[in-house]
């Protein structure tokens, strides 16, 4: 197998754990550990057939996209346009080391293994009746200036779980095979999950701990806890971000800081994108907590999204 296709598919899994980047639609509470500090789950078959979803099938389409989709669906014989079904990170602790990501697709175990045991120091754990599988991403250098590892198990044509500590693949194991509690267990995190929803992004998180460099990040200092809920109809984009605090008073304070970062957004007229956000945006508090709600017409989300991208594009070409 051509080993720059082989560092290359490995890459992308990695990066996609680092950055903690069968068909699954809601998120399954029962494949998720019990007492997770957050959760993220991204429905891609819910995706798919949205405005959105077909706007990012059409970017992966382009020239520019169509040898990293080559090569993926080369290693892996899956068309990840068609293919990949959904994406759940989630993590029991606050290091980003500690996030476990779950890929839900239609793979092929044997590909899987035969290529893990191409990769870069490959090594293998048993894991009761399970095999942990791990190897170098040579795609990323850690902070500390040592590549990192990239751990994984492959669970039938179905799932494969990815992870940057063998301790964590072992206790998803454990998850999956009703050996530990998991989410379906308790009510933590109630919405998550819901046979109801249309979102096609949903994400909950508690003991937020959001450093005080990211002054954008305001609101969620003062918050004990967040849920995100993304979705799309009629036309519409909506972002629901409900964000609790500890009293009504904070709450409060909440708003008001809110509502500033709005005002100045729409300051800047030479952002209109970001203006024409601001003014579908709104902010309501409820009790202890606060509703933010962003709803805005598709075409125009697709819009920005194309300005952002031609501008990464013109940014590589000036780096270049």
């Amino acid at each position: 197998m051509n080993v720059n296709l082989r560092k290359s598919a490995w890459g992308i899994c990695g990066l996609i754990v680092a950055t903690l980047s069968a068909q699954s639609a809601p998120l399954h509470r029962a494949e998720v550990a019990g007492e997770p500090t957050f959760v993220l789950h991204l429905d891609v078959d819910g995706l798919r057939p949205t405005a959105i979803g077909q706007f990012l099938l059409n970017q992966m389409d382009k020239p520019e996209a169509q040898g990293t989709v080559a090569a993926f669906q080369t290693i892996f014989n899956l068309d990840p346009r068609k293919q990949l079904h959904g994406l759940t990170l989630y993590s029991t602790g606050k290091a980003p080391e500690d996030g476990v990501l779950l890929v839900y697709g239609e793979f092929e175990p044997e590909r899987l293994i035969t290529l893990a045991k191409g990769a870069k120091d490959y090594q293998s754990t048993a894991n009761k009746q399970r095999t942990i599988h791990s190897w170098i991403n040579e795609q990323k250098i850690g902070s500390n200036g040592v590549t990192p590892r990239v751990y994984a198990a492959f669970l039938g044509e179905r799932m494969v779980i990815c992870a940057q500590k063998e301790a964590r693949i072992a206790e998803a194991l454990d998850v999956l095979d009703h050996k530990a509690p998991s989410l379906a267990d308790g009510t933590l995190f109630p919405q998550l999950g819901d046979s109801g929803t249309t979102s096609f992004l949903q994400a909950a998180a508690r003991k937020l701990d959001i450093p005080d460099f990211a002054p954008n990040a305001a609101l969620l200092r003062m918050a004990k806890a967040a849920r995100l809920e993304i979705s799309e109809a009629q036309g519409q984009l909506r972002v629901a971000l409900n964000l609790e605090a500890g009293d009504e008073e904070v709450s409060k304070q909440m708003v008001s800081v809110g509502q500033g970062l709005v005002a100045l957004v729409k300051l800047q007229q030479d952002t209109p994108g970001s203006v024409k956000l601001a003014e579908g945006f709104s902010l309501k508090q409820d009790g202890t907590g606060v509703a933010a709600t962003l709803v805005v017409p598709t075409a125009q989300a697709i819009e920005l999204m194309k300005s952002g991208a031609a501008r990464q594009v013109l940014k590589k070409a000036k780096a270049g």
